[in-house]
């Protein structure tokens, strides 16, 4: 990867920008049809954008040689995370919303999650997209290596 100047990076974040506003849009409005009377047709259609926003992502960073910058990779994280851990409490308090929808909501949140571990393991390998969350591994005295060094000073 090459650091890149400060026009191509405002150039691939725009370009990053307009790819999830192409695709956040229409899902948003799959989502919301999909709850209400449109069904599971929907809700697939709607994961699927969302999928296919994450694919335009990935062909950006491969036309600029970059990859997901921490913030991106916090944000998706973030909003993968509340959508999870919110389909999951609505789930299990019975709520009509998740229980009406519980198919297609977890085929779509497999799937994505599914999707991002394979680019994982296309882009770094298995064992490297391990070692990425492998925190346990920092505190070992034994194993500690000062390239994968949190910051923090001994």
């Amino acid at each position: 990867m090459t650091p890149l100047g400060p026009n191509e990076t405002l150039d691939r974040h725009a370009l990053v920008m307009a790819c999830w506003l192409a695709a956040a849009l229409p899902a948003a409005f799959l989502f919301d049809y999909g709850f209400g009377q449109g069904g599971a047709p929907y809700l697939l259609s709607g994961f699927a954008i969302i999928l296919a926003g994450f694919v335009a992502h990935v062909i950006v960073n491969a036309v600029y040689g970059t990859g997901f910058s921490p913030r991106e990779l916090g944000l998706g994280l973030i909003i993968y995370g509340f959508g999870l851990v919110l389909f999951v409490a609505l789930s299990l308090v019975g709520a009509p919303l998740a229980a009406h929808n519980f198919m297609p909501l977890s085929v779509g949140f497999i799937t994505t999650g599914a999707v991002v571990i394979f680019y994982l393991i296309i882009r770094y390998g298995a064992r490297q997209a391990f070692e990425g969350f492998d925190a346990i591994r920092d505190f070992r005295s034994g194993d500690r290596d000062p390239a994968r060094s949190t910051g923090g000073s001994e």
